[in-house]
């Protein structure tokens, strides 16, 4: 009993171990599950026939185009989710424009009209992301589907009867960000529940193409409805776009597991989502650069349009133009997400697209004489190749670490801080604009983009290696070790 055999043997009887003389020893067959080396002590008892080693599955055969092109129920959330992205977009622009033309808007008001489009992520964001955990999230999806596309229907009517001002179209603007705060979180905690962890990234790498394309071509769009239709009737047809997508994810057909009953209340909840964000180390660097790169974007919209018109004396239709060329960028960067995290890792193509992102704006103030075009253009074009590798890569990352019953919550906490930094953005390029000047504004904003890139530098990502389809759940509040 006191013999030792190597781990790897199965234990036999002894009378099998030892045979009686004359006779030869059975084959010793190898367990496929204790493959390790070692030492281990004699059972004395008959495992009995092994099982063969299983056979390995064959991977996932991959088509050109991924395997989602397949998947008929995310292709009606792509649709769903694609036409509520370009209508946003559209909103965008769609309704300052209509406040200066028929509401007599000074600048100020757009500023705050604009600003009303973005606050609801601050005031309900946070309360938003426990609903939403307690809801099925498709219905919400609908529901904020179905909401936004009756607001966007009501400057109309009152268009009609003469009532239109720009109080209306405040409380407009109010409530449909405030059913894109539900949208965004719902759709964002939905997507790893209808195609499942290993095409997590390929999803988000389509949402990504079609949200740059949106960016692209949404502003163009405002402004063709605007010209060839009554101001009011283009938000009708944005009206008529989230009603389509409110439709498409009706149609979709996978079964959503019921959410679990809470275990606490909403406060703790609250508390919860925050307490995870801030004590995930790569979480806390996603939601600090993504916060420096969203206020100056903000910044830029305000500060960089002012430094063309004022300093550089561009006119209105050239800085479109820029704009339009500029953006140009996401198309490229889309295309690269999937190679780029699969080559080098989910973490390290977030830090790159961190850097690129946080490098473009050090070229706008640099912008000067006769080549201030090539390098306003340039820029803007580095930054948009740079922002869909960079957003589709942390979103991917932030859902494919996190547990599903904290999925809402993180969301929710993250859309909190880093939407919640865009008006401190625009505030930011306004005042300092005013103080010091528009150049010495945009060295500002570019510090801040430095600050950005340096917290995803010199944070675990930068180790962080998993490739997309090997990323899984980790312990809450505990950080995947890095490879």
């Amino acid at each position: 009993l006191l013999l030792r055999i190597p781990q790897g043997l199965p234990a036999r009887p002894v009378h099998r171990l030892f045979p009686p003389v004359g006779r030869p020893a059975p084959p010793l067959r190898r367990s496929a599950a204790r493959e390790s080396l070692g030492w281990g002590t004699i059972q004395m008892h008959d495992p009995g026939p092994v099982a063969p080693a299983p056979v390995p599955a064959p991977p996932r055969s991959r088509r050109w185009g991924g395997n989602l092109l397949g998947h008929r129920d995310f292709l009606k959330f792509w649709i769903g989710q694609s036409t509520a992205g370009l209508g946003e977009q559209v909103t965008l622009l769609a309704l300052p424009l209509i406040a200066v033309v028929l509401a007599h808007a000074n600048s100020l008001d757009v500023g705050l009209l604009g600003a009303l489009g973005t606050l609801p992520f601050l005031l309900v964001g946070l309360p938003v992301g426990v609903l939403v955990e307690r809801l099925p999230r498709r219905s919400a999806m609908i529901a904020a589907g179905l909401g936004r596309a009756t607001l966007l229907a009501v400057p109309t009517i009152l268009y009609l009867v003469g009532r239109l001002t720009l109080l209306e179209l405040g409380a407009v603007a109010l409530g449909a960000g405030t059913m894109s705060v539900v949208f965004d979180i719902a759709y964002q905690a939905y997507v790893p529940t209808l195609v499942g962890a290993e095409d997590l990234h390929e999803a988000n790498a389509k949402l990504e193409l079609t949200y740059s394309g949106s960016r692209l071509f949404g502003p163009g769009l405002a402004g063709l409805l605007l010209q060839v239709l009554a101001a009011p009737f283009a938000l009708l047809v944005e009206s008529v776009g989230y009603l389509i997508s409110a439709l498409s994810l009706l149609a979709v057909r996978a079964r959503e597991p019921r959410p679990s009953p809470p275990e606490e209340g909403p406060l703790a909840s609250i508390a919860a989502g925050l307490r995870y964000v801030a004590t995930h180390r790569m979480l806390r660097a996603i939601a600090i650069t993504t916060a420096c790169a969203n206020m100056v974007s903000a910044a830029l919209l305000t500060g960089l349009v002012l430094y063309e018109l004022r300093v550089l004396h561009l006119h209105a239709g050239l800085i479109g133009l820029l704009f339009l060329v500029g953006n140009l960028g996401f198309v490229p960067g889309a295309l690269l997400i999937r190679p780029l995290a699969g080559r080098i890792g989910v973490g390290r193509a977030v830090v790159v697209g961190a850097i690129v992102m946080g490098l473009a704006p050090l070229f706008f103030p640099l912008a000067a004489g006769p080549l201030a075009i090539p390098v306003l253009t340039a820029a803007w074009f580095l930054r948009a190749v740079a922002n869909p590798v960079y957003n589709s890569n942390q979103v991917s990352l932030r859902l494919g670490i996190t547990s599903p019953d904290l999925v809402a919550r993180m969301t929710a906490t993250m859309k909190f801080i880093v939407m919640g930094a865009m008006p401190f953005g625009s505030f930011l390029a306004g005042a300092l604009g005013a103080a010091i000047g528009l150049r010495p504004m945009l060295w500002v904003v570019a510090g801040l983009g430095l600050v950005g890139a340096a917290a995803a530098l010199s944070s675990p990502l930068r180790r962080f290696r998993v490739a997309p389809e090997d990323l899984r759940p980790a312990r809450v509040g505990a950080c995947p070790t890095p490879s």
